[in-house]
């Protein structure tokens, strides 16, 4: 392994270690959680891809309350040194999210007293006056600014999210003790730190049911090893238009069988609609309704086969939005069947515990299909299928490798 990569702890947000962990809620609730995160999660990239910036943020039928962003945190957790003080307090440290669909890094400052316009109840505003490396970009004399887009002589931003909340401010040079934000953008950190790390970074982290146990993931910015050794690939799409990481999906398979999908089905369309993103940030895997419906079908067929030990839950005995849920009698893990996405150039071979999800603690007798039917055309590789690989994000060649990793926590 290369020493220069730099290793950083991902922490789940049902882990004790988490800023937002909640020792007794039950798993039922935190799965409503994770469901609810999901939905809202798929379509604000939906219409951040679709709308071009526009107003059909705010108004689009899916519009939800402002405050209940403050309610449902976000999915990966890292924990970031921001600032320069003093010799007994170098840096603040702050828990930020750790999202391959976002571009910006954004922290409250104390600024925002002045206008009445925090947001929530932060634990602590950043003292930016306090730092000493605290640093506003002029307007429109950087290459991170956008022209024109300034606010008392510095460079501002304003991002706008699917519910209609919105968040802008200064742009500024700041200290961290390390990098998150790993879009394609030219805002994004991986992209300013490219020529250090190489523009390779790679994550990992464990199922939902270890982290609850504590065992936490792990961010890597820079190369190590070699990267060919037991990975598979597959190639990166980048769009002019959009900053989302974007990959060929050709296919599905059930148990090895190739579902009748046409590879068309995954392509992003010349309008912007559609493609399939990978995104650590969306708990769960949403698959364009077209595929969806025929994995669907095939899985009804599937434990049907099975015979009366595995039953469907009806709709309207379920406590959560999952589509395809069952109970059963006998549970055997050989049953379960894996399930693989085709990608242009290799295979991401899913394993049952990436495919469903226990309601109660496992095995029980419930589970659930942990894939749902997205947006119109798009579908998007979610946390919960992502879990227990080691994915590395190479930029340069514009590869995605992966392999399977079932002891993320154990990496050195």
């Amino acid at each position: 392994m290369n020493s220069n990569a730099l290793r950083i702890p991902l922490i789940l947000p049902n882990s004790p270690e988490s800023p937002t962990y909640i020792k007794n809620i039950t798993r039922t609730q935190t799965i409503k959680n994770l469901v609810y995160h999901s939905r809202n999660r798929v379509r604000s990239i939906y219409y951040s891809e679709t709308s071009n910036g526009t107003s059909k943020f705010t108004h689009s039928k899916w519009a939800l309350r402002q405050e209940l962003h403050v309610t449902y945190p976000p999915l990966i957790y890292l924990q970031l040194g921001i600032g320069t003080f003093n010799k007994s307090i170098p840096y603040k440290s702050y828990y930020v999210q750790m999202d391959t669909s976002s571009e910006i890094i954004w922290v409250q400052c104390e600024d925002c007293q002045k206008q009445n316009k925090c947001f929530g109840n932060p634990p602590e505003l950043f003292k930016n006056t306090k730092s000493n490396s605290y640093d506003p970009i002029p307007c429109d004399t950087h290459r991170l600014c956008y022209r024109g887009k300034c606010k008392d002589g510095f460079c501002s931003y304003n991002t706008h999210y699917a519910d209609g909340f919105s968040v802008g401010g200064i742009l500024a040079f700041e200290t961290f003790n390390f990098a998150i934000g790993p879009l394609w953008g030219p805002r994004s950190l991986m992209s300013q730190i490219k020529t250090q790390i190489e523009d390779i970074f790679s994550y990992c982290f464990p199922h939902y049911d270890e982290s609850a146990l504590g065992i936490q993931g792990y961010l890597k910015l820079g190369l190590e090893g070699n990267l060919e050794d037991d990975f598979s690939s597959t190639a990166l799409q980048q769009f002019e238009d959009s900053d989302y990481y974007y990959l060929n999906l050709e296919g599905i398979s059930v148990n090895n069988e190739k579902l009748p999908i046409l590879p068309s089905v995954f392509i992003r369309k010349n309008n912007g609609k559609g493609g399939t993103i990978i995104d650590s940030g969306n708990p769960f895997t949403d698959l364009t309704p077209r595929a969806y419906k025929v994995l669907k079908k095939t899985l009804l067929a599937y434990f049907r086969s099975l015979g009366n030990n595995y039953k469907r839950i009806r709709e309207s005995k379920r406590k959560h939005e999952f589509d395809l849920c069952y109970t059963t009698s006998r549970y055997r893990a050989e049953d379960l069947p894996s399930i693989t996405f085709n990608f242009a150039g290799s295979d991401l071979v899913l394993k049952s515990e990436n495919v469903f999800i226990w309601l109660d603690n496992p095995p029980s007798s419930k589970f659930c299909l942990a894939i749902f039917p997205g947006e119109e055309n798009l579908s998007v590789l979610g946390a919960y299928q992502q879990s227990n690989f080691k994915f590395v994000y190479d930029r340069r060649r514009m590869l995605l490798l992966f392999k399977r990793e079932d002891h993320c926590h154990q990496d050195t």
